[in-house]
């Protein structure tokens, strides 16, 4: 067996040949092209009548919603929102590194929580605040329940909703823990940087009013840079849910679970804005005070929450290591295969290398890498929960996309003639 890969120090094996104890698991390849296009299709035109909707719901929502706010101030104001939706952003990345989840469908999270779900709260939301005006007469106490009560359930509903139809169209892409977290926050910073930029379109409408600036940085630092993981933390409750019942392959605990994440962060929602309601109408509007109220309510939620996600990242990394070590003492991997899947910085210098023999050497090693990581995904889910046909022929499927990618990609690097010494004639 040839080993280029490993000789030049980046950890890896791509010239060696398929176990052949092992390799009547594979199915064949016109096997695979009798069962894979079906679904995929399907999947393609679900998502793109979902992104058309999407497309055709936000042309509504800039016309009616952002384009009277004017457009000098809504530039403004989006500039603004777009500060804490980095934030946000940044710590999805990092908690998605691993496992990278497919771009499309990271697209449709943020799309359907910036635009799906924020019509969806104006046009529920409205009716729960007609339903609120009829019961509660003062004028107060209809301002505290459609913060404290409304908002909360309304916007973590239609929020989730998303998820929901995440799941039950593209459920593959949600196959563990992490992964339902990474979806719902990034469903969480869309609805966050669309409703930003109505809070800062409002204030600064207002400074320029009173001529006083004051507002509008008010605004920016408490809703942009102290708080802008609030609706990812409330939000990542229901993704947690949700993904600890899609490692486990249990459609009891999809509800169980995904209800209780669901409440929770109604709950804390509904605790936040309550308590921000409660001190304006005690008369606390000052910086002070809400200060205080962020530091005893949502510095906790976030430190608590931060620190879970870490360890879920740690226990990610390791459960890819124990998967792929249990495909490696199958022969499907050699052991600095494992170290170079595992590693994030080796992966680089695996697609790195692969470049010095072009762009579809690069591509290739791409393929490789993310056919593995989906292998030892699909594994740890046959472990947690119950093994299925589809879950056998799913890895089936896998283990031989991953012997071709691995063909391809020693026929692309290995050299077609050993070097050979000019000789001078």
């Amino acid at each position: 067996m040839s080993i280029t890969g490993q000789s030049r120090g980046y950890g890896y094996d791509v010239h060696r040949d398929v176990p052949e104890d092992i390799a009547h698991a594979m199915p064949s390849f016109g096997e695979r092209a009798k069962r894979k296009p079906r679904g995929k299709v399907a999947t393609w035109i679900i998502f793109f009548l979902a992104f058309l909707a999407l497309a055709i719901t936000a042309l509504l929502l800039f016309y009616f919603v952002i384009l009277p706010q004017g457009i000098g101030t809504s530039l403004v104001s989006l500039t603004a929102a777009l500060v804490p939706f980095g934030i946000v952003l940044s710590a999805v990345w990092w908690l998605d590194r691993n496992t990278p989840q497919p771009r499309f469908t990271k697209t449709y999270a943020y799309l359907w929580g910036s635009i799906g779900s924020i019509a969806m709260t104006y046009i529920f939301g409205t009716a729960v605040i007609f339903l609120i005006a009829m019961q509660a007469k003062d004028a107060s106490s209809q301002e505290f329940l459609a913060v404290a009560f409304q908002a909360p359930v309304v916007e973590e509903s239609t929020k989730a909703f998303g998820l929901v139809l995440l799941l039950l169209f593209g459920r593959r892409y949600i196959s563990g823990t992490i992964d339902g977290v990474i979806y719902a926050m990034l469903i969480a910073a869309g609805f966050a940087f669309t409703e930003n930029i109505t809070y800062f379109a409002r204030s600064f409408a207002a400074a320029q009013v009173e001529g006083n600036s004051t507002v509008f940085w008010q605004t920016f630092f408490l809703r942009g840079l102290l708080s802008p993981f609030a609706h990812a933390s409330f939000t990542s409750l229901v993704g947690l849910g949700v993904g600890i019942a899609a490692e486990r392959r249990s459609l009891p605990l999809y509800f169980f679970l995904g209800a209780g994440g669901l409440s929770l962060g109604m709950g804390l929602h509904a605790l936040w804005n309550g308590g921000s309601m409660l001190l304006a109408l005690n008369g606390v509007t000052s910086l002070k005070g809400l200060l205080f109220w962020y530091a005893i309510i949502e510095v906790p939620i976030f430190l608590t929450l931060a620190l879970l996600f870490i360890f879920l990242r740690w226990r990610e990394r390791r459960i890819l290591r124990w998967r792929l070590s249990d495909y490696g003492r199958a022969g499907w991997f050699t052991p600095s295969e494992v170290d170079m899947l595992v590693g994030l910085r080796r992966r680089r210098r695996a697609v790195a290398w692969a470049a010095s023999y072009g762009a579809v050497a690069s591509w290739t090693m791409k393929e490789f890498q993310r056919v593995a990581l989906r292998l030892a995904a699909q594994r740890q889910a046959a472990l947690a929960g119950h093994t299925s046909s589809r879950i056998k022929e799913s890895e089936a499927m896998l283990l031989s996309q991953l012997t071709e990618t691995r063909r391809v990609l020693a026929a692309l690097t290995y050299p077609v003639a050993p070097a050979r010494t000019m000789v001078q004639r």
